[in-house]
């Protein structure tokens, strides 16, 4: 044992400073190209092992970004590059099992082909017997809709079954919450967090790929395996006891004993007068059997110091963290995701910030954070958020990127979550100077809002552009540039074909990145405060923090 550990940690030191030598400054690449081809195929390697937290590739990858960070002479925050994250590992072992029982006849789901299941408690042992199934709709309580999917019942102690997205999606009226673009309430994390406000043992989501925007072979990549949350005081107490997801056509089978399909349930979900009711007959068992572990995950970042107003901070964020080593199904297999998309595309925009902000002195201050934990619901961004090594309300403006697919030059640039931010008028100024245009994001149903990192400081009251590269192509249009979106979604998203090639073509990042330092160059050196449009959900909170 000791041999072994011995030599892995040698390969590990002889890989570390392989790195740390290459990533030196002067090694760099004089183009944009370059260096950006360099970050993404050293992040996206098999030697980072897909950059799990917790795992010596999420080490490597830490050390990787934290030394380029001190190669480019950019300040630690707090004397550190590294910032605690303090983290647990809960891991489900085989011997665990869900059971939907229909008056005495037992049906065990066949976990990742039917079911995933898990569970936030950290704790070893957890079991559910005999809960009754309430089916709750969308799991939606929104006073400003008037809407509310847990009146007139107690869930306590009982399994909920809930729709994905919301109600705006399934029937598009604009005015029902907000039409086809889902809101934060069709966010799965809403709806486990809702479930546990109200008391429920059980939380099952239906997946339905549609409304959910990806296939089911996300749900079984995604919440298989080790999950990591945030160290919780009360050790997870105050989540339900068992979270998951089932397939549509699981459940329809199901219900076939109930007297109800799925397809009726939909439609019950949406009448006015719709009610949260029991399936009567139907139960749900489970026992949970866990292996957990403490670790400590970190972002990192670095800070250019202004020159006049220092304590005013633009900030440039991605996350670093992928799924690291899945489980493969056949010996010799690739197991490794990689995440060159998703998202050493991310990280490499924010070294290239990064790499040309400390080159010039600004007025303002500068930060680069590379945040940890988002593939397990944007944990880093929300401790950051939650516990700022500076005050959020010295935020001027944040700028996020997150997956940026390899295109060639583009006529226009997708906002996520159009509509936002003056930060937008912003763009739309930088980018009618070559001619090009905003393009609103072409699919707001799949709430890609609501599932990056910006979206910890946006509820602080922070404006953030989320800006992706376009859809657009100068070569090919829009309809070569959907077919890229859509192949890397249903193909390599969440999955070990998301990986770097040579061949990519890098020139649509390279046009986003220098659009994107124009506005923030500018708003560093001016004494510009950028908000919210009237009306959005965050410039109250905003106007709170900057009287």
């Amino acid at each position: 044992m000791d041999m072994k550990i011995n030599k892995t940690q040698f390969l590990l030191t002889i890989l570390s400073v392989s790195i740390i030598l290459m990533s030196c400054s002067d090694s760099l690449s004089d183009t944009t190209d370059g260096r950006l081809r360099y970050w993404i195929s050293t992040l996206a390697s098999d030697e980072f092992e897909g950059r799990a937290p917790g795992t010596e590739g999420g080490q490597l990858t830490k050390n990787f970004i934290s030394r380029t960070f001190q190669d480019l002479d950019l300040e630690p925050v707090d004397g550190n590059y590294l910032l605690d994250v303090p983290a647990s590992e809960i891991t489900l072992k085989d011997s665990s099992y869900l059971t939907m029982s229909f008056r005495g006849n037992d049906r065990k789901m066949i976990a990742g082909e039917e079911v995933v299941f898990w569970t936030k408690q950290a704790r070893e042992y957890r079991k559910i017997r005999d809960s009754e199934v309430v089916f709750v709709g969308y799991g939606i309580v929104a006073p400003e809709y008037n809407w509310n999917d847990y009146e007139g019942i107690d869930v306590k102690g009982k399994t909920v079954i809930i729709l994905i997205n919301d109600p705006g999606f399934a029937t598009g009226k604009l005015r029902l919450f907000n039409g086809r673009s889902m809101t934060y309430y069709g966010r799965w994390t809403y709806k486990f967090e809702e479930a546990a406000r109200q008391g429920a043992a059980a939380a099952i989501i239906v997946h339905e790929e549609e409304p959910a925007a990806y296939p089911w072979s996300v749900v079984e990549n995604s919440w298989q395996g080790p999950q990591l949350d945030l160290q919780r005081d009360d050790l997870g107490a105050d989540r339900v006891i068992l979270e998951g997801w089932i397939r549509d056509n699981s459940l329809d089978d199901i219900l076939s004993f109930t007297g109800f399909n799925y397809e009726s349930l939909k439609e019950i979900a949406l009448e006015a007068t719709f009610s949260p009711f029991l399936l009567r007959g139907l139960t749900l068992s489970s026992e949970i059997h866990n292996k957990v572990r403490y670790l400590l995950s970190h972002n990192v970042a670095a800070i250019k110091k202004g020159t006049d107003r220092a304590d005013e901070y633009i900030l440039f964020m991605a996350h670093w963290d992928h799924l690291g080593i899945m489980d493969a199904t056949e010996p010799g297999e690739d197991s490794i995701a990689n995440g060159a998309v998703d998202n050493a595309t991310g990280i490499a925009a924010v070294l290239e910030f990064a790499k040309r902000f400390s080159e010039i002195d600004t007025e303002r201050s500068i930060m680069f954070l590379a945040l940890t934990l988002e593939e397990s619901g944007l944990l880093g961004s929300e401790y950051f958020a939650k516990y700022p090594p500076i005050n959020l309300d010295n935020i001027v403006a944040g700028f996020n990127y997150d997956a940026i697919l390899p295109t060639g030059l583009t006529n226009d640039m997708v906002v996520v979550g159009y509509g936002a931010s003056e930060l937008e008028d912003l763009l739309e100024d930088e980018l009618v100077k070559s001619g090009r245009y905003i393009n609103p994001d072409p699919n707001p149903e799949k709430g890609y809002f609501y599932r990056s990192d910006h979206i910890s400081f946006a509820k602080r009251g922070v404006p953030v552009l989320y800006a992706d590269g376009g859809f657009d192509l100068v070569d090919g249009g829009r309809e070569i540039g959907f077919i890229i979106e859509e192949q890397y979604r249903l193909d390599a998203y969440h999955g070990v074909d998301d990986e770097y090639d040579e061949n990519w073509n890098l020139d649509g990042l390279n046009q986003s990145i220098d659009v994107i330092f124009n506005i923030s160059n500018e708003l560093a050196n001016s004494p510009q405060w950028p908000n919210w449009y009237e009306g959005n959900e965050f410039k109250a909170i905003r106007d709170l923090s900057r009287p």
